[in-house]
């Protein structure tokens, strides 16, 4: 692994500074901080002979190193730091950053100033792409190199399984949000068999019709997906997450949403507990955020319409905060 870490390229000096809402309210103690400042450098990381492009956003006044928050973006081309910017900026930022967590985000290879092929990378090379961001960080001042976070959504959920368990020597704890706990495969059926439901087909008939579609579509993309989504589709459809659930060893936080159409959170749960029969262990948590949609915004099953001004889940903010702080040392 050592050898696969080339570490940081360049972190430059406060690119920005910006101030975050006129204020910002602590989750932990309700306390009213008003015009927090916040630098954002810029930050870029070798892996694999590719350079990541990323943020570091810290509040600089608190001195002392402090915890850090890895964020990790989801499946697709759509998937960037500009496209998840009000889910982080949202979960994170608004809770975290007065609070003297540091947070990082960075692009997939290929998208937005990273170099390399996002639809190229499996699951593997993600996880070591996280972990290679996470090794640079580490080697910042400011930043206490024994509370390192992950935290990733959808495709970026299953990432942060994946790193916990390649790389437990980096990472503090891990969340894992609308991220499954079985393969892709089943992913994918989940995906077709909520939209067979919602157009009112029972379950038993939805099911079957699902798995027989994405039956169909995965023997056809291993053949013909040579590029974008479908070589993606191709590199990664085999993959699965009990080996790696099975030998994660640090704290993680499973968050499912009461009526995601894409990761049903009573299959995930009930995959957890078919790969730990004799009880799921005591570092690994779930919970299912009620009325929430695959985003954690509030919205019904089967919701067909514009999600911009749909709130986000706020008891889902405040379980990832808590859980995080439950873990953070130093503080």
């Amino acid at each position: 692994m050592e050898n696969k870490r080339a570490g940081v390229i360049s972190i430059f000096t406060s690119m920005m500074v910006w101030f975050c809402l006129s204020a910002i309210i602590s989750e932990a103690n309700g306390q009213e901080l008003t015009g927090t400042r916040v630098d954002t450098l810029s930050l870029q990381v070798e892996s694999e002979g590719y350079v990541l492009d990323g943020l570091v956003l810290r509040c600089p006044e608190l001195i002392g190193p402090r915890p850090a928050l890895i964020y990790l973006v989801g499946s697709g081309e759509g998937s960037t730091m500009k496209s998840n910017s009000s889910l982080v900026r949202y979960f994170l930022e608004e809770s975290f950053l007065s609070e003297g967590y540091v947070l990082v985000y960075f692009d997939k290879r290929g998208l937005g100033d990273s170099e390399g092929l996002w639809y190229n990378a499996s699951f593997e090379d993600r996880a070591l792409d996280a972990a290679n961001v996470a090794a640079a960080v580490k080697d910042m001042s400011f930043v206490d190199k024994d509370n390192i976070f992950l935290i990733g959504h959808s495709q970026g959920g299953w990432i942060v399984q994946v790193a916990l368990s390649m790389y437990p020597e980096l990472f503090r704890a891990g969340v894992s949000m609308a991220g499954p706990t079985f393969g892709v495969r089943k992913q994918l059926i989940n995906d077709y068999w909520s939209g067979y439901k919602c157009r009112g087909l029972d379950d038993d008939h939805a099911l079957r019709k699902a798995t027989k579609r994405v039956n169909r579509e995965l023997f056809l993309i291993s053949i013909l997906g040579l590029r974008g989504n479908l070589k993606q589709l191709r590199i990664i459809r085999n993959f699965e997450s009990s080996p790696y659930l099975e030998s994660i060893e640090k704290p993680l936080l499973l968050m499912f949403a009461e009526n995601d159409p894409l990761v049903s959170s009573e299959w995930c749960i009930d995959e957890l507990h078919r790969i730990f029969p004799e009880g799921v262990p005591r570092y690994i948590e779930y919970y299912t955020a009620e009325g929430a949609e695959h985003f954690f915004k509030i919205a019904p099953k089967c919701f067909d319409g514009s999600l911009r001004d749909v709130p986000f889940s706020e008891s889902s903010r405040k379980k990832i905060f808590q859980w995080i702080q439950s873990y953070s040392s130093g503080l």
